[in-house]
């Protein structure tokens, strides 16, 4: 499409709807983009939205009613005048405070319409062609602070040329934009609320703050002798058990030093040292036996060497004898000297190698005494520790979970997987079983004695089992017949149902409830209704409980515990059968047949609350 069609059917759009200054009303027809030729489509959407919220509070308008008029063509091909006579005109559809939501079908257009929290909105679907092209009025009446009224009106023309009709899809676009503006108006001014809520919930905070410094002070005192207990008995078993390490490195020490291979080597070096000393001092005796006899000798040649030639050289054969003797002797010590030290090294090799045997052994020992020491100790203390943790969650328990479940009773925090926290040790007496406490829903204090939400629990039982219950609480449960009568009869109790089917979620508030013992067979007692999805359980009302094994209903032609699949106080037979089949249909399933007829609900939960 051109950029001069865009432009020509904006323009159009300007002609066609005209607005006096007041609400910001949105004033639109859509067409579909197909048409079926099975079922039946509207040939056009026609809504009209208002919003008279100000962003000056000294100016601020309400809404006092919207309608939308029908105007009557002057002829064909012609638009009437926009200041219509009021005979022309056919009121199609009104809101205001007295009848503030439509929902109807009138010929051959199916209206809808709401007024609230000052918006206002009108939708009618038409199904008429000749509809289709008519024009409409939407006028929208307000009322100031000073009482003045104030009445806009938005008029939708609709284009006679084809080649305007063409342009209609460009046309959206300047709608869009419209209500774009409009939205982000509408959020400005909700965020000026939410600062206003945001304090408010700054305030409640800094009150809930300061009841958890009083309630915390009173268990403060006895949290910390706690810790400084288990923390002076771990202190006491680690230091034990340190000083068994002490004493075993200490043995072990002992036993180091009886072997100290500086102390083995000075030893060997003693009797090597013995050993050559005692060859030295052979070898020292030798040298002066043998320098004495030269001595000898040598006066023997001085006083013969005059005499006798012959003599002196029979005297240096004897010396030279002698002399080579005494060497071959020094020779043979030397020999053996450098034997005996060759093998006094070879066994002091020999003793190292077997001292580092041992010391690699001793080590070894030492080691694994070490790691089994310091596993020990790593044992005693995970076990001290998985104490100490054990001890904190159970004074964390008392101090977080309620003992209770009372209206207004504050949770500050939930160590617990359930969406609500539960009650473990209920003030009831005869109830032993846990209790779910709803703490959100209006207030709180609602114990939830039955809901479905996932289908994981079959709720087709016998007596006895719906006298115990069974389920999960984290899931789908029932509380128990047994200990429903036991809440019950502790003091007055109200009835809240919580529903949801096809994405909307309703509720129905019974402002008395009360459960028989079995001898009665559990019967029902209701108050007055109040609520959004329909009285469907006041028929019940004075009715006794039933299951497939103990038929205790109105129904002379059979059980309709059977009949519907479910367990019930069921009359002849039912308008709601919140324990019936998951997602079964015919009135066999979870229906409440004032919100889903003979369907079932994807969601429901029971829950009831003490008003006495």
């Amino acid at each position: 499409m051109s950029v001069f069609s865009v432009l020509a059917t904006a323009l159009l759009l300007t002609l066609m709807v005209g607005t006096t200054q007041g609400a910001d009303v949105d004033f639109t027809l859509s067409r579909p983009k197909w048409k079926s030729p099975t079922f039946s489509v509207p040939c056009g959407v026609l809504r009209c939205e208002a919003s008279s919220l100000s962003f000056n509070g000294d100016n601020s308008r309400t809404i006092r009613n919207m309608t939308l008029f029908k105007t009557q063509t002057s002829g064909p091909g012609r638009i009437s005048n926009s200041n219509s006579n009021p005979r022309d005109l056919t009121v199609l559809a009104s809101v205001s405070p007295t009848q503030s939501k439509l929902d109807q079908v009138s010929d051959g257009r199916r209206i809808s319409g709401l007024l609230k929290d000052g918006q206002a909105t009108l939708k009618v679907e038409l199904l008429k062609q000749a509809d289709c092209s008519a024009e409409y009025i939407c006028q929208v009446q307000e009322v100031d602070n000073d009482g003045k009224e104030l009445v806009t009106s938005s008029r939708l023309l609709q284009p006679q040329d084809k080649k305007l009709e063409n342009t209609y899809e460009t046309s959206l676009t300047s709608s869009l934009l419209v209500r774009l503006l409009s939205l982000i108006q509408g959020l400005d001014v909700k965020l000026a609320v939410m600062e206003k809520t945001s304090e408010r919930l700054e305030d409640k905070l800094n009150s809930l703050e300061r009841s958890w410094e009083d309630k915390t002070g009173t268990i403060k005192t006895e949290f910390q002798d706690k810790i400084y207990n288990l923390k002076k008995t771990l202190e006491d078993k680690v230091s034990t058990n340190f000083q068994k390490i002490n004493d075993k490195l200490c043995q072990l020490e002992s036993k180091l030093s009886a072997i100290d291979s500086d102390a083995i080597q000075q030893k060997v070096l003693t009797a090597i040292q013995s050993r050559v000393d005692v060859f030295f001092s052979k070898l020292l005796n030798a040298s002066e036996r043998t320098e004495e006899t030269l001595n000898r000798t040598a006066t023997l040649v001085t006083s013969f060497n005059t005499n006798n030639t012959k003599l002196k050289n029979n005297i240096m054969d004897r010396y030279q004898v002698l002399f080579d003797n005494v060497t071959t002797d020094v020779d043979d010590l030397l020999t053996r000297g450098r034997n005996l030290t060759s093998k006094i090294e070879n066994n002091f090799i020999i003793l190292k190698d077997d001292v580092d045997l041992r010391m690699q052994r001793l080590e070894s020992s030492t080691n694994e005494s070490v790691v089994k020491s310091l596993a020990s100790l790593e044992t005693m203390t995970s076990e001290l520790n998985s104490s100490l943790i054990d001890n904190i969650e159970s004074v964390l328990v008392k101090l977080f979970m309620p003992g209770r479940c009372e209206k207004n009773t504050p949770i500050l925090n939930r160590p617990f997987k359930t969406p609500y926290p539960v009650i473990y040790n209920s003030e009831i007496l005869g109830v032993d079983t846990p209790i779910l406490c709803d703490t959100e829903t209006d207030g709180g204090g609602w114990i939830i004695i039955q809901r479905r939400s996932t289908g994981d629990v079959d709720f087709y039982r016998d007596w006895d089992t719906y006298k115990r219950g069974f389920g999960n609480l984290d899931t789908d449960f029932w509380l128990g017949n047994e200990n429903i009568h036991i809440i019950t009869s502790s003091g007055e109790y109200e009835l809240r149902v919580e529903l949801r089917y096809q994405g909307q979620s309703k509720f129905a508030v019974y402002d008395r409830f009360s459960l028989a013992g079995e001898s009665d067979n559990y019967r029902i007692s209701l108050g007055s209704y109040t609520g959004t999805a329909g009285d469907s359980l006041t028929r019940h009302n004075g009715q006794q409980f039933s299951t497939y094994d103990r038929d205790n209903d109105e129904y002379s032609k059979g059980s309709c515990a059977k009949t519907y699949t479910g367990a019930w106080w069921y009359d002849s037979c039912h308008t709601s059968n919140l324990n019936g089949k998951w997602q079964a249909v015919g009135h066999k399933g979870l229906d409440w047949f004032s919100f889903t007829k003979n369907k079932s609900v994807s969601f429901s939960e029971m829950k009831i609350r003490r008003v006495k």
